[in-house]
């Protein structure tokens, strides 16, 4: 799609981490300008330079028409999260996408450390597509390419079925 980046995942990750600290949505906008409000209203006004990351021209006018905010820090919003958990927060929703945390970045942040594992964590070289868009094909040739996809696995169980009969 254009204009999508790993940096959009990161940014709903620190969403879903806001969320999990506090059992609540961290920008519950009605619609895209109120949610566009929620988000200024806790990291601030954007930066001059944080303005030009917006490509789309009514987006930036919009937010340059707004009044100033300031930011309200994480540890306000959450008091009683771990220190890591803060910082990490802070990264993962940064406003400017070209200062945002990268994935590689974020699991090895100590407040992830636990948990990641470099020698188990691959990056594709390239990005994942589609071979072909499946939306546009008939019904029946979508049927067969699913119906093709499937035979493996039926054969798998199949194989499985009669070495449990045999067993028995």
């Amino acid at each position: 799609s254009r204009g999508y980046s790993k940096s959009i995942d990161v940014w709903s990750v620190g969403c879903i981490l806001a969320e999990m600290i506090s059992n609540r949505p961290i920008f519950p906008g009605k619609h895209y300008l109120d949610q566009i409000n929620h988000i200024l209203g806790v990291l601030g006004s954007p930066s001059k330079e944080d303005l030009e990351s917006i490509k789309n021209e009514k987006a930036r006018q919009y937010i340059e028409s707004l009044p100033v905010k300031a930011q309200v820090p994480w540890g306000t919003m959450y008091p009683k999260a771990n220190d890591q958990a803060i910082d990490v927060l802070g990264k993962l929703l940064t406003f400017n996408p070209d200062y945002r945390v990268t994935v590689e970045e974020v699991l090895s942040h100590p407040y992830l450390l636990a948990y990641y594992d470099p020698s188990d964590e691959p990056v594709a070289p390239l990005p994942f597509t589609f071979e072909m868009e499946l939306d546009d094909l008939p019904r029946d040739r979508l049927r067969e390419l699913i119906y093709e996809e499937s035979q493996p696995f039926q054969e798998q169980s199949s194989t499985a079925t009669s070495e449990v009969k045999e067993f028995v």
